[in-house]
């Protein structure tokens, strides 16, 4: 017997789910838009539930609601049965998921969840079962053939489900106006979160750990001040706190390449007069960017506000330590 191909029999399951999923959208079932409605209307908020594998995606597609703006939770059916439907409410959507719709567990629920005052909506490939009778939306999700070769695994349906659950938080979000601003509200930790919610505000050095210096300090001053403060530059203000250049280690190295030093040397002749500049709203990954993407990359920049005023100094390392 010939041995098979492994690489051949993993596209072949991925040919299967694919045009099962092609199939499920050419012949999408309109009531998705009366599912849509009814969370769009509805006050409370979306239980989704469902056994087995689709419990598995239950639970995912409620996550994927709950991060982008639409109150949901998972209720496992069993769990449900013995005191835990007390957590769904006049006013709740229910997305109730199963491919045969015959589940007992998932079903006896239901008559209590509807009776407590919530809608039901039964997503199913079988138009015919008792969760298909039992909701007040049926969303019907054929499936051309399961990708597993006995065709009785749950793989091909469990990820029209999954799909679908994607695609209704998706419609919400734009129905809702949901923005990357709310999107960051509800992921203040990890890479992403911090991308979208994270000011120069947050970030910068300000206060005490400013480096600022007067435009007539001297050497000892200049290089006292980046010591301690421990960014390898400095700002140089007026009188009224206003940036008017930048030192950094690399510009007293060049003035002292070029120039005699001499006890009269202040601020003002070795400074970067047109420093790059940002402002304290700024998106902290956005500077991060501009930072990085210059012809000639800074790794450390001055942070002024809309007066002019020097409020704070960020670098690159900050900005890297943060995550970004």
């Amino acid at each position: 017997m010939k041995e098979k191909d492994t690489i051949s029999i993993v596209k072949q399951a991925l040919d299967d789910e694919i045009s099962s999923l092609v199939h499920f959208r050419d012949q999408l079932d309109p009531s998705v838009k009366d599912c849509i409605d009814l969370i769009l209307k509805s006050s409370g908020k979306v239980i989704v539930t469902g056994v087995g594998k689709s419990g598995d995606i239950a639970k995912k597609i409620s996550h994927t609601l709950s991060s982008t703006g639409t109150s949901a939770y998972f209720l496992h059916p069993t769990d449900a049965s013995h005191g835990d439907s007390g957590i769904v409410g006049p006013d709740d959507v229910v997305l109730a998921i199963g491919k045969s719709g015959e589940s007992e567990e998932l079903n006896y629920i239901l008559p209590t969840l509807r009776k407590i005052g919530a809608k039901i909506v039964g997503i199913t490939a079988n138009n015919k079962s008792k969760l298909a009778a039992l909701s007040d939306v049926v969303i019907i999700t054929p499936v051309l053939k399961e990708a597993c070769p006995l065709d009785l695994a749950p793989t091909s349906s469990t990820t029209i489900a999954l799909v679908l659950g994607d695609a209704i938080a998706v419609a919400l979000m734009e129905l809702k106006n949901f923005q990357a601003n709310d999107f960051a509200l509800y992921h203040p930790a990890g890479r992403l979160g911090k991308r979208l919610s994270l000011y120069l505000s947050d970030v910068m050095r300000k206060g005490e750990r400013n480096a600022s210096i007067s435009v007539d300090a001297n050497l000892e001053t200049i290089l006292k001040e980046i010591t301690e403060k421990g960014i390898g530059a400095t700002g140089v203000v007026d009188s009224e706190s206003k940036l008017i250049g930048l030192i950094t280690d690399y510009d007293i190295r060049k003035y002292l390449t070029k120039n005699t030093l001499l006890p009269t040397v202040t601020a003002k002749d070795m400074m970067n007069a047109k420093p790059s500049s940002f402002r304290p709203e700024e998106k902290a990954y956005d500077v991060l960017i501009k930072m990085e993407g210059r012809e000639r990359p800074i790794s450390v920049a001055p942070v002024v506000d809309e007066t002019g005023r020097f409020v704070g100094m960020i670098s690159l390392h900050d900005l890297l330590q943060k995550g970004l």
